[in-house]
Order: structure tokens, then sequence, then C-alpha cells
């Protein structure tokens, strides 16, 4: 083995050494590759591999690995995409309501505003409570200030942070941010961009729509969003305003009650085009939706973005998944392709 292989990280060529994880190589000779967790959960460093041998630590997907757990074992060629470098910023709550019964929207008004990308997501603080991963994104009538983020947060009755909202946590209170992270940002390209949340789920997966339409606004875009209620299909202004902008293909889905009118009952998966090897598809919600979908872009060849952080029970397994999507198909009788998600990752988003 070369006591000292070569990496050509996004085109500067750097000695290293075996064993050492690719984060820690880019490290040592003053190259950041984005990260956020370092223990191969939030795919925020995954990085693609050109040429040459890496260590992939069982984290290959196609041709890349993730920075953080792969190892050098030989020369390479590794490119990772250009995100703003992650930043601190402090704020305060400048409004804060219910937009669906089970579903706040939080707006955060920073001191210096943040940069990131559509679709990534932050680290927030609000004072005095626990550290929570939410997706920035925009009201859902598509308003957003230069210095504000934005959250769509799911109420949980039990939660140390989204409990409070209203009460504890209202105007004015104190507000930390950190980032931002995340690979599920939009990017340009060609063919169809097919987008797929549960949940709020459609924060990150709004701003992306939102990206899509105005940087390739001749870009064919799918959209399946989906709720177990349909009362938390908060997010029909911003669907409005897509078929406003000329998208035609959107569906509305739910699980729990009854569907009504333009509704559909099921799962999102049920109701998603055949994926193809053109497709780029951005998906958010629930860990076993994402995993599906995931699944799913595999099989047809799409290039799949999501942030499948789930920091406190881990990823599915996908033998459980495609057990339920068997029994889907069996009851329903639908071969489309298909699988749930309810609130991003659980970390962006969600687990409040």
């Amino acid at each position: 083995m070369n006591a000292h292989p070569t990496l050509l990280i996004n085109g500067r060529k750097i000695k290293a050494n075996p064993g050492d994880t690719l984060l820690d190589a880019g490290f040592a000779n003053r190259i950041v590759i984005p990260h956020d967790c370092c223990t191969g959960q939030c795919s925020t460093c995954r990085v693609r591999v050109y040429d040459g041998e890496v260590d992939d630590e069982g984290t290959r997907d196609g041709d890349t690995v993730l920075a953080c757990q792969a190892t050098v074992s030989g020369n390479a060629v590794i490119e990772f995409d250009e995100v703003p470098l992650a930043a601190k910023r402090s704020g305060t709550v400048t409004a804060v309501g219910k937009i669906s019964p089970d579903i706040w929207e939080v707006v955060v008004t920073l001191t210096k505003p943040l940069t990131y990308l559509p679709g990534q997501y932050v680290k927030v603080s609000f004072a005095g409570f626990p550290s929570r991963d939410y997706s920035p994104t925009l009201r859902v009538d598509g308003t957003c200030e230069l210095n504000e983020l934005v959250f769509h947060i799911r109420a949980c009755a039990d939660g140390a942070v989204s409990s409070e909202f209203g009460r504890r946590i209202a105007l004015g209170h104190r507000v930390r941010v950190r980032g931002p992270f995340g690979s599920a940002f939009f990017r340009k390209g060609e063919g169809r961009i097919v987008l797929v949340a549960t949940g709020t789920g459609w924060a990150p997966i709004w701003s992306v729509a939102r990206a899509a339409r105005y940087h390739q606004p001749d870009r064919e875009m799918i959209v399946v969003v989906g709720a177990r209620d349909p009362a938390n299909l908060y997010m029909q202004p911003s669907l409005d305003w897509l078929r406003q902008t000329g998208v035609q293909n959107i569906t509305l889905t739910c699980t729990g009650r009854r569907a009504d009118g333009a509704v559909q009952s099921g799962r999102p998966t049920v109701h998603l085009p055949r994926l193809q090897e053109n497709d780029t598809v951005y998906v958010s919600g629930a860990p076993e939706m994402v995993a599906a979908v995931e699944f799913l872009a595999g099989i047809g060849g799409a290039a799949c973005h999501a942030d499948p952080f789930t920091a406190a029970t881990g990823r599915p397994r996908l033998s459980s998944v495609i057990a339920g999507w068997v029994r889907q198909y069996a009851s329903s009788g639908s071969m489309k392709t298909g699988a749930e998600h309810e609130n991003p990752h659980p970390s962006p988003t969600a687990a409040a």
C-alpha cells in the first residue's frame, strides 16, 4: 500500500494517510468537506468518488460515499458540492401561530442574514430549550424577508420544544441558529423533477419547488404531498402558486380520515409515477417514506435527494419497508410505485 496516497479533492491535490477518513484527510489539508453529525446518519458529507480507491465502510450509494466514515486506501479523485459554510446567527421570534391543527409556523428574525441553499436545514436553539434541526422555508404564500427564517413545525403534545410554542416560546423569545447543513438542496438539471413530502416535510420541498420554478420554469414538475389527516394539508396556498406557474401534476393524499374532494386516499408512494433514469427526486417526511422513495428511485435509476437524519430512532430496516409495500400493493392492487413519510427526517422540521 502507498504510504501516502494522493487525493484529488475538488481539483486540489493532497497527500493523505491510509486509514484516515476522507473528512479528516481534508481537514488536515485545510479542505472542509461539508458535514454535520459525523456518525453516518445525516448524509451531509456525501462525496463522489470519480476514480481510484477508498474503503467505503458500507456507505456506498452508486459512486458516492460518506466522507465521515469512508477511509483512505489508495489514490482517488473525489468531488463534493460547494455549499455555504456553516455559520452561527442570533435572532428573536417575530411570529408564531398555527397554520393547521397540528402545525406551527414560526418566524425567526436574525440580526444578520444566513445564507443557505433551498432544501438545507439548520440547528435551532430557542433559549432555555434543547437544539432541534429544522428546514428553513417560506410562508405558505411564498413570502420571506432576507433576514427571516420561516419554519413549519409539527406540534407534539410531549415535545420539549413544540409543546411550548405560544406559551413559553412566544414573540421576542431569543434564538440561536447554526448551519446550514444537508445535501438535499436544489440542483439544476434535465428531465422531470419529482417532489414528494408528507406533513412538515413540505418545508424543504416547498423551498426546492420555488427555486426550481424560478430557475427552470420550463422543467416538468410532479408533486405528491400527503398527511395522515387532510386537515393538516396546510400547503394548499403553496400548491395554488405552483399551479399558477404551470405545474399541472399535483396530487394530495391522506392515510387517516377519509379524504374528500381532490384529496386521494393512500400513501404518497401509491400515487407516484414510475420513476425513470432522467428523473430527479426530492423527498422529505417520515423515515419509512423517505427510505421507500429512495429504494424506488434506485430501481428506476433516478437521482434521489433526501436528508434522512434520524438521530433518535435510526433509519428504518429496508426489509420491513419492502414488506409494507407488498401488503400495500396486495390490498390496493396498485403498481404505480409507493411509500410514506410524515415530518422531515425527524431532524429538519420534525422531532420537536
